[in-house]
């Protein structure tokens, strides 16, 4: 994805691929971007997991946000 925004640490803020949060397979981008090659924070994004063959639809952070953790 052209100029794709990335979080501090620079990993995408939608990746291509993630783990599935329940069996831990590889979850793979369904959804596309916009006709400017980008997501947008407050976007929904959705996932299929190859094992399990569950759907994740997650919400694109905005590039500004910190981790929960701090």
């Amino acid at each position: 994805m052209p100029d794709e925004p990335t979080d501090a640490s620079g990993a995408p803020l939608v990746p291509e691929t993630i783990t599935c949060i329940d069996c831990g397979g590889v979850a793979h981008l369904l959804s596309r971007p916009d006709d400017t090659g980008r997501f947008w924070p407050g976007e929904l994004v959705a996932y299929r997991c190859e094992d399990c063959l569950d759907r994740w639809d997650l919400e694109v952070p905005d590039e500004a946000d910190q981790d929960i953790d701090d």
